[in-house]
């Protein structure tokens, strides 16, 4: 039975690793980071989100959520880049 579905699905694994294989890496790691820089962009767009204080004080610029998310996306451009 492995041997027939192997069988059926080979031309189509073909086709897909040679389809696969023409992509630039250049083009690859372009969308990857055009991916990670939308998003960054669509976190700074949104409105500032900072924990709620009991007594409603004001908080400190490290209290928005927005940075924090901004240096989420940094660290995974960051580990593409080294891996």
């Amino acid at each position: 039975m492995k041997h027939l579905i192997g069988a059926v699905l080979k031309p189509f694994a073909e086709i897909m690793f040679a389809f696969v294989i023409t992509i630039p890496l250049w083009a690859v790691r372009a969308l990857v980071f055009g991916i990670l820089l939308a998003l960054a962009v669509w976190v700074i767009s949104l409105p500032a989100q900072m924990p709620q204080s009991p007594d409603g004080t004001k908080k400190s610029v490290l209290s928005d959520l927005r940075l924090f998310a901004i240096g989420v996306l940094a660290l995974q451009a960051l580990l593409y880049v080294i891996f």
